[in-house]
């Protein structure tokens, strides 16, 4: 499958930009670790796909460090208020659900890749982390740019898009890595 269709299908399944970069250029820094580490989103240690339990910085950076491509993509939607928790995440799950619609074309045509995602692994409605169970679907879960330590600023930039969208927006991205 060609770059080119895989862009097509990203922007099917309602991204509003989806550019690739090469891997390499890719900018991690382990210390953003600490943002996880203080649990604001309240996923640490209760969800497979987030730290502790998703790898070290390190791991993970090897982890998107095996593939040579990836494709970045992105939604900008507009909200009510920025700071509003609630709002941030029922767009983020908008943004989310997209990255499993990709996803979800990229098996069905037999492309195998690395999905980094926005926010928490959401695959579950309860992730079974909280019940001490392994993962029912370890081939669906995805970890986010944040447990990834990917600095999405630059990355964003990397890809000439916006990363401070304005007062009412939002920008979330995805990466899949081939």
């Amino acid at each position: 499958m060609t770059e080119k269709e895989i862009i097509e299908i990203a922007m099917k399944a309602g991204f509003d930009h989806a550019v690739f970069m090469d891997v390499e250029d890719l900018k991690f820094d382990g210390s953003l670790r600490k943002y996880c580490e203080e649990n604001l989103c309240g996923n640490y240690g209760k969800n497979h796909a987030c730290p502790p339990d998703c790898g070290t910085p390190r791991e993970m950076e090897e982890k998107v460090r095996k593939y040579s491509r990836g494709l970045v993509m992105q939604t900008i939607q507009t909200v009510d208020n920025v700071m509003d928790n609630g709002e941030i995440r029922k767009v983020r799950k908008r943004h989310n659900d997209m990255s499993r619609d990709f996803l979800k074309a990229m098996k069905e045509s037999g492309q195998e890749g690395l999905p980094v995602m926005a926010g928490p692994c959401t695959v579950c409605t309860v992730c079974t982390r909280e019940e001490g169970k392994p993962c029912r679907f370890p081939e669906e879960q995805s970890s986010c740019l944040s447990a990834y330590c990917i600095q999405a600023d630059k990355m964003a930039s990397s890809c000439g898009f916006t990363y401070w969208c304005g007062e009412n927006k939002v920008a979330f991205f995805s990466l899949y890595c081939i």
